[in-house]
């Protein structure tokens, strides 16, 4: 079970007016408040606290446009983009 951040934030990624694209922005922790951050370039789960909680990593996601919409895909991304599961 996850949790995400009932205030995540939500910006847009492209600004042409033919085609807008809404990435949103969220925190994600399971029941027992573990948060995702990179280890040895691994996504793993562990407890941040103090100066650590900086190591969290925020999961962006983007609809999908490339696959049948009817499916909803997304985007999955961290590192602000840089590295992404579609």
């Amino acid at each position: 079970l996850l949790f995400l951040d009932t205030e995540a934030e939500g910006f847009d990624l492209c600004r042409a007016p033919a085609l807008q694209t809404k990435v949103f922005q969220y925190r994600i922790w399971d029941v027992n408040q573990k948060s995702l951050y990179l280890r040895n370039d691994q996504l793993v789960a562990g407890h941040l606290q103090g100066a650590n909680a900086a190591l969290e990593e925020k999961v962006f996601w983007v609809p999908n446009r490339a696959f049948e919409a009817a499916r909803l895909p997304v985007i999955l991304g961290i590192r602000n983009g840089t590295r992404c599961l579609a």
